[in-house]
């Protein structure tokens, strides 16, 4: 198997950065005449060959055409996780991006035990962007996951209480499984889902307000960074994506 590669200046030069080079160089070994796999990350792909490697530079030459590739899932889903810990909001970014989330929104909420400010806030969205990267470059998708800056609960609910969309809210408590949503009504998904406290009671009717179904998954209690796997991995499978 080929090395995937996120480059997106793919029509526009034929030079690695210096954090490209590195990797190419030191972790993965890449030799003059190999062949590497770059993707732009809006749906292009193409085959291309080492044709330098010197203390300062790997350079590469495109082989054959650019071809765009669509491995993207045929439900467009939005997961709105509420900010939990650092490692764990890693994780969720990182497998929500394998599973083919299209937009993974952070949410500020009341029981948020993480809590931002202006000085580590563009840091936090950085490193999303990167963690998403380097899914994207390790699951074969072409397209990036968008990553939108944390936002409030209340905010994120405005923008979205015209989409003509599937919204559930989780929620261990509800009466109603994800297993007895019709996913067929709309091909736009949208999870919403709690810190590692959960949602307030406030939140939740606000939640119920913008038209977010309260559904639960089953039995047990999820831990906050479990739950978009397990929702997204339901989902594809139902769908016809596993």
């Amino acid at each position: 198997m080929k090395p995937r590669l996120y480059f997106p200046g793919l029509l526009s030069t034929k030079i690695f950065n210096y954090k490209q080079s590195h990797h190419l160089k030191n972790v993965l070994r890449i030799k003059v005449g190999e062949k590497i796999l770059l993707f732009d990350g809006h749906g292009h792909e193409v085959v291309a060959s080492v044709t330098l490697n010197d203390k300062k530079n790997v350079r590469f030459e495109l082989v054959g055409e650019v071809k765009t590739v669509n491995r993207e899932n045929k439900k467009s889903v939005v997961v709105a996780q509420g900010l939990c810990q650092a490692s764990r909001m890693d994780y969720v970014v990182q497998k929500s991006v394998e599973l083919g989330a299209e937009i993974i929104a952070p949410i500020i909420t009341e029981r948020c035990q993480v809590r931002l400010n202006n000085s580590n806030l563009e840091k936090k969205v950085t490193r999303w962007k990167l963690i998403a990267e380097n899914a994207s470059q390790q699951c074969g998708r072409n397209k990036l996951t968008k990553i939108l800056a944390p936002q409030s609960l209340g905010g994120f609910l405005e923008t979205r209480r015209r989409k003509n969309a599937i919204k559930l809210m989780l929620n261990p408590t509800s009466s109603k499984r994800l297993v007895d949503v019709d996913f067929s009504a709309s091909k736009d998904v949208i999870f919403l889902i709690g810190p590692e406290a959960g949602f307030s009671n406030f939140e939740e009717n606000s939640g119920q307000k913008a038209d977010f179904k309260s559904v639960k998954i089953g039995k047990r209690i999820l831990r906050t960074e479990t739950v978009a796997v397990s929702l997204l991995s339901i989902l594809n499978y139902v769908s016809g994506e596993f």
